[in-house]
């Protein structure tokens, strides 16, 4: 069983959440309640998913969905993806292999976070339109069913500041083994990350460039505080081509 698959299973559960539709100046569009069920096959060859969805809501709702599920997804995993790669963590990435760089090529790239810890996950799904436009920012606040996780304090450059003990994994395109940097004691996060992150409710940031057709050597990247004392940042990274090169993973805790 590869490293890959091992992590994947740190998300199986019943997730409990909802999907909540920004513009992108943050400007809430709608709210749709979710539940997420990912399980182990009996054979232990495939993850099955199945994902309902209730009817979409004009305001965030903390009270649990009334009534039958208006949507249902399912799907069944036997072996993963080329463009999603998961992290030690269990937290994992995946998006666009390709990302046109002029703008009649635009097939709507998009690009997917999901942080993990303990009996919650944070995900983060991001989608540029036709002209290579960020279009809208999907939250996803799920929570592990019949625990009593709650959701997290909003996002503040603040929660940067001080020393942090960083340990990073990185993945390149088509290379199937990670590469795990050598822990370092006493990092700080640069200014010009802080500046240029777009804080999110439940402790996530994001920083990604509005517009595709004006940049080289694309970065897109999210952060989630899960604690006071752990940050998880992961980044996508593509060359002047716009081409998928690999992605990173940067654990930080406090000492």
């Amino acid at each position: 069983m590869s490293d890959q698959w091992t992590r994947f299973q740190r998300n199986l559960g019943v997730w409990q959440g909802r999907f909540s539709t920004f513009d992108q100046q943050l400007r809430l569009k709608h709210v749709q309640p979710s539940e997420l069920t990912l399980s182990l096959a009996p054979s232990g060859s495939s993850i099955d998913l199945e994902l309902l969805f209730w009817p979409k809501q004009e305001e965030e709702c903390l009270a649990a969905p009334s009534g039958d599920p208006v949507k249902r997804i399912s799907q069944s995993f036997s072996s993963l993806q080329p463009e999603l790669c998961f992290f030690p963590t269990g937290s994992f990435c995946r998006g666009s292999l390709f990302i046109a760089p002029f703008s009649q090529a635009w097939s709507r790239p998009f690009a997917e976070f999901g942080f993990l810890f303990r009996d919650r996950r944070h995900r983060l799904v991001l989608l540029w339109d036709g002209s290579g436009r960020l279009d809208r920012i999907v939250l996803i606040r799920e929570f592990l069913a019949g625990s009593d996780a709650v959701e997290l304090p909003g996002f503040k450059t603040e929660m940067l500041l001080g020393d942090w003990c960083s340990d990073q994994t990185s993945r390149l395109s088509g290379v199937a083994d990670d590469h795990s940097n050598a822990i370092r004691r006493g990092m700080t996060v640069e200014a010009d990350i802080h500046q240029a992150l777009l804080p999110l409710p439940d402790g996530g940031a994001v920083r990604a460039p509005l517009s595709l057709a004006d940049s080289s050597e694309l970065v897109i990247e999210a952060w989630w505080c899960s604690r006071a004392d752990r940050i998880e940042r992961i980044v996508r990274r593509y060359d002047k081509h716009g081409t998928w090169v690999g992605a990173d993973q940067q654990l930080l805790t406090r000492e």
